[in-house]
């Protein structure tokens, strides 16, 4: 009888393998797709304009195919161009996006002032690129080429559009 069971045993194991790993190749079931959906449609990268200070161009980088509404893809967007100044989402208070640079690792005044103009202005044109966004609050360390302050959408308005 001991003989019996083992023998029967292993074929019992070996015909549910079998039957487990033959079959239709099934699709993985996904939970949750609205959650897929939002990481498709809001990027978490986003840059919306180059900038040339000197010549008042701005040349668009990334093109509406769907409105982005999160400050936070756009910040880095221009982390993603400006490594060496972590810029920071704070918060959005009504049409004014706030944002700020760690005093401590501020790099924005040994670029020159052409330099931290042409950071500040990329910064105000591409964060004023969000829907009812019109100021941009940037907090930074106060030095002889930038200055922390309110920035509006206005005084970018000059700007050409370059193709």
């Amino acid at each position: 009888m001991k003989n019996f069971y083992l023998p029967a045993s292993l074929a019992l194991i070996i015909s549910f393998s079998i039957t487990a790993c033959s079959g239709p190749d099934k699709p993985a079931e996904v939970k949750n797709i609205d959650s897929f959906e939002t990481i498709t449609e809001q990027p978490d990268t986003v840059l919306f304009w180059t900038v040339n200070v000197e010549n008042r161009i701005k040349q668009r980088v990334y093109q509406d195919t769907i409105t982005i509404t999160q400050p936070e893809s756009v910040v880095n967007g221009i982390r993603s161009i400006y490594p060496d100044i972590p810029l920071q989402f704070n918060k959005i208070s009504g049409d004014t996006v706030y944002v700020s640079v760690d005093s401590a690792s501020a790099r924005i005044d040994d670029m020159g002032s052409f330099g931290a103009g042409e950071y500040i202005a990329t910064v105000v044109l591409n964060l004023t690129s969000l829907p009812n966004i019109n100021f941009v609050n940037l907090d930074i360390k106060e030095g002889s080429h930038a200055a922390p302050g309110v920035f509006a959408k206005e005084r970018f308005s000059r700007y050409k559009v370059q193709e």
